[in-house]
Order: structure tokens, then C-alpha cells, then sequence
């Protein structure tokens, strides 16, 4: 668990919603074509969704967006894309909640 400032969180939650929409911010078109066809299929093992879990709160915790795009450029290929599975994966799973209150 990481503690976030409500900035923090409000620069989230909007990432989250303009995915949502289909606007993301943080991944390119390559990025997207890779992954969001084996979104329903888990394709990363335990260890790896964990490992992309800690990156993604380190990412969270950079300042502006740019900073957040930069940390995920400095990824590897491989854990880029892990990353990118489970922030999809999260944009999936608030969406349902989302519209479960609807």
C-alpha cells in the first residue's frame, strides 16, 4: 500500500477516466495494439503481475503526467508492457464498477 497526496489522486483518477474514454495519456498506439488484445487473458505470471504492481505505485507517485510517461518509457519492453497490462486492467475493473452504481 502507498500513501498518495489528493493531488496525486485526483491526477489518477483522471488518467483513469480519460482511458475510460479511450484518451490514454500514458501509453502509445503501439503499446495498446500489444496488449489490449490479451487483456482477458491473463498472459503475465504472479511474480510479474506483482513486479508490475510496485511499478505502477512508483509511477503513481511521480509528479505530472510527463514524469509518469517518462518513468514507463525508461522501462523495459517487457515490464512497459506489464505495466500496461495491469493499468488496463484497473481501467477495466473501475469501469464495471462504474457502471455496476449505474
Amino acid at each position: 500500500m502507498i500513501y498518495v497526496s489528493q493531488e496525486q489522486l485526483d491526477q489518477v483518477n483522471y488518467l483513469l477516466s480519460q482511458s475510460a474514454l479511450g484518451n490514454h495519456l500514458l501509453f502509445d498506439q503501439h503499446t495498446l495494439r500489444r496488449v489490449l488484445p490479451n487483456l482477458s487473458v491473463s498472459t503475465i505470471r504472479s511474480p510479474e503481475v506483482e513486479k508490475a504492481e510496485k511499478l505502477m505505485e512508483q509511477m503513481i507517485l511521480r509528479p505530472t503526467i510527463g514524469a509518469k510517461k517518462a518513468f514507463l518509457e525508461s522501462l523495459s519492453p517487457e515490464l512497459h508492457d506489464d505495466v500496461a497490462r495491469v493499468y488496463f486492467n484497473i481501467v477495466q475493473n473501475t469501469a464495471r464498477e462504474t457502471q455496476a452504481c449505474h
